[in-house]
């Protein structure tokens, strides 16, 4: 199934865990809240899995947070320092 939520956060886990304890909620509760393993938010906040769309869209409605990347984040490829646009022509190298 493909991610119809966006590309999700480098640090969705942080961003978890510190949603739940601003709420002041347990593992537990917020399993409990969301319907899900205690387990489940055990390993999203220890970063060993990646939620999958139904389980991030429960967190980010519930815990009110956002767990994809913001288009901020992302640096542009720059022509170091001169205003001049490229193609991709431009920059590529074929290796034929």
């Amino acid at each position: 199934m493909f991610d119809s939520l966006g590309e999700i956060a480098q640090d969705y886990d942080q961003r978890i865990r510190n949603a739940r304890e601003s709420r002041n909620l347990s593992q537990e509760e917020l399993a409990k809240e969301l319907n899900e393993k205690r387990s489940l938010i055990n390993k999203l906040e220890r970063g060993e899995i990646l939620p999958n769309d139904a389980i991030q869209s429960k967190l980010e409605r519930y815990l009110e947070i956002d767990l994809t990347e913001s288009g901020a984040e992302t640096e542009e490829w720059s022509s170091e320092g001169t205003d001049q646009s490229f193609t991709l022509g431009e920059v590529a190298e074929r290796k034929d």
